[in-house]
């Protein structure tokens, strides 16, 4: 049977998981929103550069010129926004896993003594019914692991592909 310290010890367990949970958590959405700032703001004084530029152009092939100045520097710097999300919720990502599998450990390990002591504690005849419960946890600690591994495989596919070499000659 479960004691009071044992229930104590789990729900403090729980708490600073949770705690843990919440912290990671808004730490992402910090990253993201200094990123999401400091990108709105190089943008909009990148933008204001270049409307001073046009505006102070004399032709229309310095205009052009000025445009497609522009126009590779704001793919790499889109390409590297993009990396640097996919880094950030990547890095959340293995964080949650990582406390996920922590506690479906630690709940395997309860299921166990949980089992344990119901065995102890069985009246005679019961056998089958705590065959049947064993056997209904093997088969969810089993189903868990294959959808653990199957993400485990997803993931590297969702990798951001090196960009390729750009074709067009530095200006």
């Amino acid at each position: 049977m479960t004691t009071t310290p044992e229930f104590a010890a789990v729900a403090k367990a729980q708490l600073d998981t949770a705690l843990r949970f919440a912290s990671v958590t808004t730490e992402s959405a910090q990253r993201l929103f200094d990123l999401n700032m400091k990108t709105v703001r190089s943008s909009f004084d990148e933008a204001s550069a270049q409307v001073r530029a046009i505006a102070g152009a004399k032709d229309p092939a310095e205009i052009q010129a000025i445009a497609s100045k522009v126009l590779k520097p704001g793919i790499d710097k889109g390409q590297a926004y993009a990396k640097e999300v996919y880094e950030s919720v990547a890095g959340v990502q293995a964080e949650v896993t990582a406390l996920i599998e922590t506690q479906v450990t630690e709940f395997q390990k309860q299921m166990v003594v949980a089992m344990d002591s119901l065995l102890k504690n069985a009246p005679a005849g019961s056998e089958s019914l705590v065959a049947s419960f064993k056997s209904v946890a093997s088969t969810a600690n089993q189903a868990y692991e294959t959808a653990m591994q199957s993400l485990r495989g997803l993931t590297p596919q969702f990798e951001p592909a090196a960009p390729a070499p750009s074709k067009r000659k530095a200006a």
